[in-house]
């Protein structure tokens, strides 16, 4: 997967996993874009001996951006088989400030008779955008203020994940943005299931009352498994569970609502007894952070 990026000038781009999300810069860009969801699955199957070949895919996309489909969940699912029962598999959903994405795939090993060849994959990926206007809490146009956009994410990856020569292959990936539209200062964390664990993490970014935040999520799931395994000949990436994405501030009663209407508070979490457990995590968090700044 290529890794998200933005280039130096006024209208910037994110692209992942190919597709790619637009950012406009400056103090106007409001006006441009101020929300978007994106998903994307595929899937994949392929034999290619013994007999005919076959070649079995689907794939399903879409980009909403400013529009009535952006303020509500959108999601896709597809699979894929041949009939040696090879398959790929991949669903998601996105929605402002909640992601999910799963892919499974599985493989024949190819070392028995009758000798199998071919491979079968699965890959989905959410991502939202949105636009905070830094007001409120009373405070006059340019006081310094500080934003936190904090990351909840569950879901596990398959083990082994990986076998040398590529030959299984499951990831798991997120990452999260804070930019001042106006500044264009930026703050981005990216986090890989190969080498962290689930849970809360957080990016902070000072900004002032008057500047437009953009607020980013993404999130990734792939599966990939040929008929030369030795390891497994199953893999999956599951974040069918969510990630989800809160915003807390420096001073009380600054908004947190975007331009989607999306109020980004932890609050806002749809069921409350989980929300009760990461109403406890983020505390947890929100103090060791203060910790470290005194």
């Amino acid at each position: 997967m290529k890794k998200m990026m933005m280039n130096a000038s006024v209208r910037r781009w994110i692209r992942v996993g190919g597709l790619s999300l637009w950012l406009l810069g400056g103090a106007s860009a409001a006006q441009a874009q101020s929300y978007q969801i994106t998903g994307n699955v595929n899937t994949l199957a392929a034999l290619f001996s013994p007999g005919p070949r076959e070649d079995q895919q689907h794939a399903a996309d879409f980009n909403w951006y400013d529009r009535p489909e952006a303020r509500v969940a959108q999601a896709l699912s597809e699979y894929s088989q041949v009939s040696n029962g090879g398959y790929g598999k991949a669903s998601m959903e996105a929605s402002i400030g909640r992601l999910k994405a799963f892919a499974e795939s599985s493989y024949p090993s190819g070392i028995p008779e009758p000798h199998y060849y071919g491979y079968s994959f699965g890959t989905a990926q959410a991502t939202f955008a949105d636009t905070v206007k830094v007001s409120g809490a009373g405070l006059a146009l340019g006081a310094p203020v500080r934003y936190e956009l904090h990351l909840w994410i569950e879901g596990q990856i398959s083990q082994p994940s990986f076998e040398i020569g590529g030959h299984l292959v499951s990831d798991g990936i997120a990452e999260i943005r804070l930019i001042d539209r106006v500044s264009r200062a930026e703050k981005i964390f990216s986090w890989n299931a190969k080498n962290q664990s689930t849970g809360w993490y957080s990016v902070a970014l000072d900004t002032e009352v008057g500047h437009d935040l953009l607020v980013t999520g993404m999130l990734y799931a792939s599966a990939t498994v040929d008929s030369s395994t030795t390891l497994a000949h199953w893999a999956q990436s599951d974040f069918g569970h969510t990630a989800n994405f809160y915003l807390q501030t420096s001073q009380p009663g600054l908004n947190t609502v975007g331009a989607s209407g999306h109020d980004f508070t932890i609050s806002a979490v749809p069921e409350p007894s989980v929300g009760a457990l990461m109403l406890a995590g983020l505390l947890v968090l929100v103090t060791l952070q203060r910790r470290r700044q005194v």
